[in-house]
């Protein structure tokens, strides 16, 4: 990612990518704006040079070809009288990248998807294709239009930790940059559940979203494409489940505002992960430090926008809301000052969903806040495991960040304060590995303590889905 100089508002950001082939590779550029294809080449040549020198011993295979992407997707103009539009044709392209490939092979199952379930009636194909096309793509659409002005702030801000491992960027550049979009968010296989249970979830999921995608498509669009796995395909771990399951196990449904309530813990939390990793080092740049920048105002946006869904939706859940709120602050000021007490941050995270769901269902609060706990430390055992294993993280973090941003238990478990990643004990994964299963053996207890029969078949399969990567 070539972004403009942090102190040029009008710069025009850029994309180079390198692709080796048998004998070769194939370069490529693209960039938001007009500009001579030459001089996009050669400074593409000159950025992925500085990654591997030998890019300028590359001689042209032929001459270079180019032309202009349409990133002008709309669902509404992907279906036309004679036919449905796809990939490229349907303005598919990401605006920051340039590629187009992925866009082309999920509408075109969108599509296939859309005429199958309307084989007889071709104007209700086309209003499915452009639903499933709105849901799958949103916050594509918007982002496009949002890079091209207000100072290019998705651009800058992906740019800004395109080389950060903090959780919070890496889950951003997976959800708008990477092909696999939002659906490999959690960095593990999806959560399998009960056909039952899944019909029961999936509507209140989906409200979930919809309360989600309407605050921060407007203002921070790159986000959205955390809100919109395919939950026909993929369901992943998230707080609105938990909430869920304590929500029903007095016996009722979700009520009106419920899934308000279930957005506004998803998007605090999600605001949370901001400040959770490691802090980044300040910048000495003339203009904006991005990543810094980025850092506080997406997560003071999640938070205060969070708290502004619970005032409107559940007045009286405003003092609950906040003393989570400030109880999460403290407790992450207390491990950064001190370099103990991880777990305390993540049994907080987890705990509160199920703890405020089971008050608003009628159901015991305190056996779900308890159970929640417990969840949290599980949770936080397992990214250990899985990061020394050298295994993809669900924090998308590193053993070295999960250690320098004090969002691990291991230096407690080993009795070593300030472990570093390079200071690792041979004893380190079996310790981690069996801390896990304590915890996991811990969690089944709790369940079983759970009156509902359905919540507590519910939270057992979350808690497997955790411990999954545990042997």
């Amino acid at each position: 990612m070539l972004a403009p100089t942090a102190d040029d508002p009008r710069g025009h950001p850029r994309c180079a990518w390198f692709a080796p082939t048998p004998g070769g590779c194939t370069i490529g550029a693209s960039a938001l704006g007009a500009g001579a294809a030459e001089d996009l080449l050669d400074e593409a040549v000159e950025a992925l040079a500085e990654l591997d020198p030998r890019v300028r011993e590359c001689v042209p295979a032929g001459p270079a070809i180019s032309g202009p992407l349409s990133c002008g997707f709309s669902p509404g103009s992907a279906a036309g009288p004679d036919g449905l539009r796809v990939g490229d044709a349907a303005g598919l392209v990401n605006p920051f990248t340039g590629e187009g490939l992925s866009g082309a092979v999920q509408s075109g199952r969108l599509a296939a998807r859309a005429i199958l379930s309307e084989v007889d009636d071709p104007a209700a194909a086309r209003r499915e294709y452009e639903r499933l096309l709105g849901a799958a793509f949103v916050g594509y659409f918007e982002t496009a239009r949002h890079a091209a002005r207000r100072y290019h702030l998705a651009w800058r801000v992906l740019a800004a930790g395109a080389g950060s491992e903090h959780p919070f960027y890496a889950k951003g550049r997976r959800a708008v940059v990477l092909p696999e979009g939002a659906s490999a968010l959690a960095g593990a296989e999806p959560l399998e559940l009960p056909p039952a249970t899944r019909l029961r979830l999936l509507p209140f999921l989906a409200a979930c979203d919809e309360v989600c995608l309407s605050i921060v498509r407007g203002d921070w669009p790159f986000l959205a494409r955390m809100f919109t796995a395919d939950r026909e395909e993929e369901l992943l771990l998230r707080p609105a489940i938990g909430f869920f399951a304590a929500l029903t196990a007095g016996g009722g449904r979700p009520a009106r505002g419920d899934a308000s309530v279930a957005a506004a813990i998803e998007l605090a939390t999600l605001g949370a992960l901001a400040f959770l990793g490691p802090a980044g080092t300040p910048k000495d740049v003339r203009g904006v430090d991005w990543e810094s920048a980025t850092t506080v105002l997406a997560g003071d946006y999640l938070l205060g926008q969070a708290s502004r869904l619970i005032a409107e939706a559940v007045p009286d859940l405003s003092w609950s809301f906040s003393d989570w709120l400030g109880e999460l602050a403290a407790l992450r000021a207390n491990v950064v000052t001190t370099g103990v007490e991880a777990e305390a941050v993540f049994a907080s995270l987890f705990e509160f969903p199920l703890r405020i769901g089971a008050a608003l269902g009628g159901a015991d609060a305190e056996v779900f806040r308890a159970c929640g706990e417990v969840l949290g430390k599980l949770f936080l055992r397992t990214e250990d495991v899985l990061a020394l294993r050298g295994e993809r993280t669900r924090l998308d973090a590193t053993l070295t960040d999960l250690l320098g941003g004090r969002i691990s238990p291991l230096p407690e478990l080993l009795a070593m304060p300030g472990l570093t990643a390079e200071a690792l004990p041979p004893r380190a994964l079996p310790v981690a590995v069996e801390a896990a299963r304590e915890a996991f053996a811990e969690f089944g207890q709790a369940c079983d303590r759970l009156p509902d029969p359905a919540a507590r078949e519910l939270l057992e399969a979350v808690g497997g889905w955790v411990v999954a990567g545990v042997p």
